[in-house]
């Protein structure tokens, strides 16, 4: 029997806790508005607030599902891998990708400001590898993914991504479990983190 397909061609606002999470903004907070270096001429900028072609497909049913996603030119990956997880309600999976970037910033955290050190990256990029996970937070689900980004030189920059522009494709393979993992605030350290609890 086939798995059903859904497929989200339509242009819709993101829903309200999508477009406030503090890492889906922070591509426009480091990286300068308009064509810049290493943007492909003629991608596209997608309306402020609006949706691209996310187009996705369970491939497995079951308490244990998988998800196929696939994200189109110019959306941002972690704010449509956070929609995504809150409009399946994903409470435990694991996050694995590839494809490519025209632009993104990771993050190296920084012990002492407990807060995440921006590290634009202003060119296109590989994405080597991006593994992650998605748990509860207080906000709803939320992805903690780190990317490793292959630039043209073959050198790398790798951490905690906070924004990535998609170009042309990021194909993401979800796997969730029936379980329901929190994500519990620690102020001594400055992040949520999985509370197996």
């Amino acid at each position: 029997m086939p798995m059903p397909s859904v497929r989200h061609d339509e242009h819709r606002p993101l829903s309200p806790a999508a477009t406030l999470i503090g890492p889906a903004r922070a591509l426009e907070a480091v990286l300068a508005p308009g064509p810049g270096p290493g943007r492909p001429p003629g991608l596209p900028r997608p309306a402020p607030g609006t949706r691209r072609a996310m187009k996705w497909q369970q491939v497995q049913e079951g308490p244990s599902a998988v998800y196929v996603v696939v994200l189109d030119q110019g959306e941002d990956a972690v704010a449509e891998l956070t929609a995504f997880a809150r409009e399946r309600s994903l409470g435990a999976s694991q996050v694995t990708a590839v494809g490519a970037f025209s632009q993104a910033v990771v993050g190296w955290f920084d012990r002492q400001a407990k807060d995440y050190r921006h590290i634009p990256v202003r060119e296109q990029c590989e994405v080597l590898s991006l593994i992650g996970d998605i748990a509860v937070a207080d906000d709803g689900p939320t992805p903690h993914l780190h990317a490793v980004l292959g630039l043209s030189d073959g050198s790398t920059r790798g951490g905690h991504l906070l924004s990535g522009r998609v170009w042309p494709t990021l194909e993401v393979v979800v796997r969730d479990s029936p379980a329901e993992l929190a994500k519990i605030h620690r102020p001594d350290i400055g992040l949520a983190l999985i509370d197996p609890g």
